[in-house]
C-alpha cells in the first residue's frame, strides 16, 4: 500500500502536472506546495486524517461538480478540467472565452456513463495554463503599475522594471503554442493600447495616431492605396524639428528641385517613435521676394522589422533604451500579428517659406 503524503526512499523522480518542479512523494500529479494551493483555491478544508490528501482533493473536485460514481480515471480528468478553468477565470483577456466554453464542455462531458475521451481532456497542459496564469499576474500589475499617478511622474527605474516585466509578453518562442499566442497577442495589444500610447508615448500624439491604426487595420492602406494625411500639427511638429528643417533648407539652398526622393532620419521625440526614418519628396518654386512655394510629401510604410541595439535610436542613452525597446517589442508583436504595416504620406504645402540664416 502506497503511503500517499510521505517521502519515499529510492522513489523516481515525478514532476508536478501544475509547476512541472520535481517532487519524489507518494502522489502521482501534484507537489505538495501546488496540493496545498488548490486547497486554499477551492476552499477546501484540509483534511488532517486522510493518508491521501491527492485523493482527497480530486473526490471534493468531483462532489463540488455533482459528479458521483465516476471512476478515478475521470475524476482526474473532471480536476484537469476544473483547475484550468481556475485559472482561465482569473485572467481578464479575450481570448478565455472559448477556452473557458471547451472546459466546461469537458466537464459536463464527465460521466459514468459515457467513455472517456481524449477530447474531454483540456487541450493545454495544466502547466502551460499555470504559466500564462502567471505572466498574466505580473503583466497586470506592471500595467497598473504604469497607469498609476505614481508612474506618470516619468520615473525612468520605474519604466525601466516594467519594460523588463513587460518582455514576458514579447517571447517569440512561444508563438508556435497556441495557448501562448492567444494569450501574449491579447497582452500585447493591452500593451501597445493602453500602456504605451496612454503611458509612455504622452505628448505624442502623431506617435499614438499611427500606432492605434496599426493596430486596428485590416488590410487598408497599401502602397497603391496609402493612408493620406493632411494635418497642420504634424506641419509644425515637422518644421519644429533641427533635422527635418536642415535637411528642406540644404536641398533649397542647392537648388535640389524634382530630383527624386530624399532620405531623412529623426532621432528625437514624437517623430522618433513615428516615423524614425522616411522619405522626403521635394517640389519648390522660388518667389521673386526669395522665398519658396513649397510641396512636400512624406512617404513611409508603418512596420517593424528589424530589431535594433540601444544606441542605434535616439542622442541620449535613455531615449535610446526606450525607442529601441519598443521598436523591438514591435517587431516581435509584428510577427505575432498584433501591429500590421501600412501604407502613409503626409502631404505639405507652404505658400511662402523662408530660410533662415
Amino acid at each position: 500500500m502506497i503511503n500517499y503524503g510521505k517521502k519515499k526512499k529510492n522513489s523516481a523522480e515525478k514532476k508536478c502536472i501544475i509547476c512541472n518542479k520535481s517532487y519524489e512523494y507518494g502522489y502521482d500529479l501534484f507537489g505538495r506546495g501546488c496540493l496545498n494551493n488548490l486547497y486554499d483555491e477551492f476552499g477546501i478544508s484540509d483534511p488532517k486524517y486522510t493518508s491521501n490528501k491527492e485523493k482527497y482533493l480530486i473526490d471534493a473536485i468531483a462532489r463540488m461538480n455533482s459528479k458521483y460514481f465516476l471512476s478515478r480515471e475521470k475524476k482526474i480528468a473532471l480536476a484537469k478540467n476544473y483547475i484550468a478553468l481556475s485559472y482561465l477565470n482569473k485572467i481578464d483577456l479575450n481570448f478565455t472565452k472559448d477556452e473557458k466554453n471547451k472546459l466546461k464542455e469537458n466537464i459536463n462531458n464527465i460521466s459514468p456513463f459515457k467513455t472517456l475521451q481524449g477530447s474531454s481532456l483540456p487541450e493545454y497542459a495544466l502547466n502551460d495554463f499555470y504559466k500564462v496564469y502567471n505572466d498574466y499576474i505580473k503583466f497586470d500589475e506592471a500595467v497598473n503599475q504604469v497607469e498609476s499617478n505614481e508612474n506618470k511622474e516619468k520615473n525612468t527605474s520605474t519604466d525601466d522594471n516594467n519594460l523588463k516585466t513587460f518582455s514576458l509578453i514579447f517571447n517569440i518562442n512561444k508563438i508556435k503554442s497556441p495557448l501562448f499566442y492567444m494569450a501574449y497577442y491579447d497582452m500585447q495589444y493591452i500593451f501597445w493600447e493602453t500602456v504605451v500610447v496612454g503611458g509612455y508615448l504622452f505628448d505624442k500624439p502623431l506617435s499614438g495616431y499611427l500606432l492605434r491604426l496599426s493596430l486596428n487595420n485590416k488590410g487598408e492602406y497599401d502602397k497603391e492605396h496609402p493612408l493620406i494625411i493632411e494635418d497642420e500639427y504634424i506641419n509644425k511638429l515637422l518644421f519644429s524639428n533641427s533635422e527635418f528643417k536642415k535637411t528642406i533648407d540644404d536641398l533649397l539652398l542647392k537648388g535640389e528641385i524634382n530630383k527624386g526622393k530624399h532620405t531623412v532620419a529623426f532621432s528625437e521625440g514624437d517623430l522618433l517613435y513615428a516615423i524614425h526614418t522616411c522619405d522626403l519628396d521635394l517640389n519648390f518654386t522660388k518667389k521673386e521676394n526669395g522665398n519658396f512655394t513649397l510641396n512636400i510629401e512624406i512617404s513611409d510604410t508603418y512596420d517593424f522589422t528589424e530589431i535594433k541595439k540601444m544606441k542605434s535610436l535616439g542622442k541620449s542613452k535613455t531615449t535610446g533604451f526606450f525607442s529601441s525597446t519598443l521598436n523591438n517589442f514591435a517587431v516581435i508583436s509584428s510577427l505575432y500579428g498584433v501591429i500590421k504595416p501600412f501604407r502613409f504620406i503626409i502631404k505639405i504645402k507652404i505658400d511662402n517659406y523662408r530660410i533662415e540664416a
